[in-house]
């Protein structure tokens, strides 16, 4: 099998394993109900719906949809804010354009994982485990699962290239731009030249748009590749120490406009406070990785002994992201971006240089069975999340009263009004009609758990006449929506009062709130 062949199976498969769930979630759609066409997370999936629905109205500045404080807006998340206009020009739905900016994104970072390990040269067979080994390998999170523990390849998406695939569009656009600025800065063997020194520098630029944090470890591995050459060389080579210099330049420019826009804001600096994201204890990720650690150990002790280019730039990129997620920064997890795939290759070396040499026989067939049981985690999670589906989980399917009702409030209500409902409902309406809400997101709700609380109380019906009223008026509510989650909460009935009931399918009311 060609190389081209081989790379564009692995990419074909893996795009469609990444939809099966999707494809089975909407098939197994109840009767009278309507799938979101999210899975992974569903709350940030409706987040960056909610985002690209800004863009669908025509706004180039994000807003917080999913609290009530109304805002500026700043030059945020400008990926999902242009792909919302690009809905509104092309007048396809929003999930359709998500997903399929999802499958580009994706097969994108497939080619760049195979251009990146090209790069680095090594044996075909090594290479070709290398490929597959970042496109479908994962950690032991399926069998530590079934004794009650949840390990990071099970919930942080952003480490692991095909869980990125599988969950949303800017993981795998960032890791691939990533590796463009690596090629381009650290390709081994040559000085970068003043046209690869751009590239890096678009590049650059493009990951601090779409992952603005991803700067850090791209940079951070520059910079440690740098000192391990120096350390062999004893020389330091600053030509390409001020290319690096200049494209790191372009790359903080969004960055630095993001944190001033942030603390402009005081909502912005509020869900920033709230975006707290630590790394799990260095075991977890060792249950993480699995065999891929286990494997990278021998080969990273290969190269480091070998120290050619290719090798210390894996090394740097293990060794910067190890620090950064234990660093004291609010965002220590997301510095894992893109970590398996410096992983994946010091594994594909240790199993071909150390372990596959000391093998007699059936060197293919035990080949073949580490790729097979690398990837069970990934199985699994397609397994969860089709079976969740086809048990009609709550937060992938809206009843068709509840469809209607977001339907009417996004032809017939402003979207700057705020509706009250049920914190779950709230997680849909911004997404899928556009208003805000008292509650709807554990980070993009500012004061998010006293919030959530609020709303809980209210539809418990636990709050007095005066304190329901002082809770409406603070949060400038101007409908409410009012159906079987609310009413999940407590037996209380809505005391509408003076309310003007405008909308009504089935279980499923809006009022117009007046005060």
């Amino acid at each position: 099998m060609s190389r081209k062949v081989c790379l564009w199976s692995v990419t074909l498969v893996l795009l469609a394993c990444s939809s099966l769930p999707y494809l089975v979630a909407w098939a197994a759609t109840p009767e009278n109900a309507h799938f979101t066409g999210l899975l992974v997370n569903p709350f940030d999936g409706h987040s960056y719906i909610a985002k690209m629905r800004q863009g669908l109205d025509g706004s180039f500045r994000f807003r917080l949809a999913f609290t009530p404080e109304p805002q500026t807006g700043a030059y945020l998340f400008l990926l999902h804010l242009a792909l919302g206009h690009l809905a509104r020009w092309t007048r396809l739905p929003l999930i359709a354009v998500y997903h399929a900016a999802r499958l580009l994104t994706s097969a994108t970072l497939l080619v760049t994982v195979n251009r990146f390990i090209l790069s680095l040269g090594g044996e075909r067979a090594q290479r070709r485990l290398a490929l597959l080994l970042s496109a479908v390998s994962s950690g032991l999170g399926w069998l530590v699962a079934l004794l009650g523990y949840r390990s990071a390849d099970l919930w942080v998406p952003e480490a692991f290239v095909f869980y990125s695939i599988m969950d949303t569009l800017h993981f795998p656009l960032a890791i691939a731009l990533m590796l463009v600025v690596l090629m381009a800065l650290a390709r081994p063997g040559r000085q970068p030249s003043w046209r690869e020194t751009l590239v890096a520098a678009a590049a650059s630029v493009g990951l601090g748009v779409v992952q603005p944090f991803g700067v850090i470890p791209v940079y951070a591995t520059l910079a440690v590749w740098l000192a391990l050459r120096w350390l062999r060389d004893r020389r330091m080579e600053w030509r390409r120490v001020g290319w690096t210099a200049v494209a790191g330049l372009a790359a903080l420019a969004y960055p630095l406009y993001g944190l001033l826009a942030i603390r402009a804001d005081p909502a912005l600096v509020a869900w920033s406070t709230q975006n707290q994201t630590p790394s799990p204890p260095p075991w977890d990720w060792l249950l993480s990785f699995g065999l891929l650690a286990a494997l990278a150990l021998p080969g990273a002790v290969k190269v480091a002994r070998r120290r050619a280019d290719g090798g210390l730039l894996l090394l740097a990129w293990v060794i910067a992201a190890g620090v950064g997620m234990y660093a004291p920064l609010a965002l220590q997890r997301r510095l894992a971006l893109g970590l398996q795939v410096p992983l994946a290759l010091l594994a594909a070396a240790g199993w071909q240089q150390v372990i596959q040499p000391r093998l007699r026989r059936r060197r293919k067939v035990l080949t073949m069975a580490l790729v097979a049981f690398s990837s069970l985690t990934n199985l699994f999670l397609m397994a969860i999340f089709a079976l969740g589906a086809l048990g009609g989980e709550p937060r992938f399917y809206l009843s068709e009263n509840e469809w209607q009702a977001l339907m009417w409030l996004r032809a017939q209500v402003s979207h700057d009004q705020v509706v009250l409902c049920a914190p779950q409902t709230g997680m849909f309406v911004p997404a899928w009609a556009g208003q805000r809400v008292v509650y709807g997101h554990p980070f993009e709700t500012v004061d998010a758990e006293r919030r959530k609380a609020q709303v809980e109380t209210y539809w418990a019906g636990e709050m007095d006449a005066v304190e329901r009223e002082s809770f409406l008026q603070e949060n400038g509510v101007g409908y409410a929506l009012v159906g079987p989650r609310e009413l999940e909460i407590g037996d209380w009935r809505l005391e509408i009062g003076d309310w003007r009931l405008v909308f009504e399918a089935g279980d499923v009311r809006v009022y117009e709130v007046t005060q």
